[in-house]
């Protein structure tokens, strides 16, 4: 069992060490799903957007538009679905913002 464990670190550091298998770090993964954390966090929010103060739906608005040109630097396809999803999110806090003044 430890021959394994040692045979399979000593090939995975040639790999890498050859430029063949690449891991990216911590950083790079956490930060290409950052966007999905702030993401999530905006659209859940019309499921309770008639409780909410016009001040948090501007900020839910002003968010909206902040998130969207880091969608447009994702893979095309997903950015596609997602900024179809945030635009109807954004559509819909516009909406209530107005709805608001009445």
């Amino acid at each position: 069992m430890m021959r394994t464990v040692v045979w399979t670190v000593v090939v995975c550091s040639l790999l890498i060490g050859a430029g063949l298998f690449h891991q990216p770090p911590f950083s790079v993964v956490y930060a290409n799903d950052d966007w999905k954390t702030e993401f999530d966090d905006i659209c859940s929010k019309t499921d309770v957007v008639t409780t909410l103060t016009q001040a948090e739906i501007k900020g839910l608005i002003e968010r909206c538009d902040a998130l969207k040109p880091r969608l447009e630097k994702i893979d095309e396809a997903a950015a596609k679905i997602y900024l179809k999803r945030l635009r109807r999110c954004h559509d819909l806090f516009v909406f209530m913002q107005g709805a608001g003044s009445l």
